[in-house]
């Protein structure tokens, strides 16, 4: 990965002040970097775009979207996610995931 613009000045700027503690995991980086730049209300909103997610067009196009919205929740169970992911999908298709069994 690769910061650029407004993204490299941060890091340059976050890296020369002697004031910050160091980050030591990739977890405490992306904590930085989101509070630098993701808005405070976009977790929010991303949350109820998952409650409200449905397929509306291929199931690999429904997948795309779901990700997009699950890496901005990060606090999702793992069973929240699968009802949401199932629960919107087309009925054919539900019916079909639902025999695999999975």
């Amino acid at each position: 990965m690769f910061l650029t613009d407004i993204g490299l000045l941060w890091w340059r700027g976050r890296t020369t002040d002697k004031r910050q503690c160091e980050i030591g995991t990739w977890q405490e980086f992306q904590c930085e970097l989101k509070g630098e730049f993701y808005p405070e209300f976009a977790k929010e909103e991303a949350r109820a775009k998952l409650q409200g997610i449905t397929q509306r067009g291929t199931v690999g196009e429904h997948i795309r979207e779901f990700k997009e919205l699950m890496l901005q929740v990060l606090d999702v169970t793992e069973k929240e996610a699968l009802l949401a992911f199932q629960n919107r999908l087309k009925s054919w298709v539900k019916q079909e995931v639902e025999q695999l069994g999975v």
